[in-house]
């Protein structure tokens, strides 16, 4: 695996996890700034409701933030996702750092396996940090195609292929009308 480098210009490189609000707020800048700047990916794609009730791991150079990632907690898994290093900051591991956090989290949680939802131009940078693919892109649907990939939670127990699911199923989201009620729902 790469050496992950420390500083950047003598700066430190630095991970910690979002307890306060302005840490909160320091990971959606930066998610911001890749995803709906760069990306240009719509605001209401980016946010969600999830973002209140995961872990969020920001990456800063000296007191700049840098790098983010949010991470999702299920019974026997997390789901690390929106991972976001601004793009001058790329190039020096911040992103496999941050997915390491997520890694000792997890394990610390007691979770099994990390799971995430890949594009497809981006298998190649999971491969490389060590992520395997469970459904391939054929068998991924729709105008925005995912590769469904995973990771052992502890490197010296890697997941034997029979034990691996062969699709994680995350529930769908609650789909509310204009009064606030899921739909379908009638208000009496």
């Amino acid at each position: 695996m790469n050496t992950i480098a420390q500083s950047i210009g003598g700066e430190a490189i630095t991970t910690k996890l979002a307890m306060k609000m302005e840490d909160s707020l320091h990971a959606f800048a930066v998610r911001a700034a890749c995803f709906i700047g760069e990306l240009d990916m719509p605001y209401s794609e980016e946010f969600d409701g999830h973002d209140f009730g995961a872990t969020h791991v920001i990456a800063y150079v000296g007191d700049e933030p840098v790098g983010t990632v949010r991470v999702r907690w299920f019974q026997s898994f997390a789901m690390p996702e929106r991972l976001a290093v601004i793009q001058r900051f790329r190039g020096h591991n911040i992103g496999q750092m941050l997915l390491e956090r997520c890694r000792k989290l997890a394990e610390g949680r007691g979770s099994n396996m990390l799971y995430v939802q890949a594009l497809p131009g981006d298998v190649k940078y999971w491969e490389k940090q060590g992520w395997r693919r469970l459904v391939s892109e054929e068998a991924s649907s729709g105008a925005k195609r995912i590769v469904a990939m995973v990771k052992a939670v502890d490197p010296s127990k890697p997941l034997p292929d029979v034990e691996a699911p062969e699709s994680v199923a995350l529930g769908h989201e609650l789909q509310l009308d204009s009064t606030g009620l899921p739909r379908g729902t009638a208000s009496n």
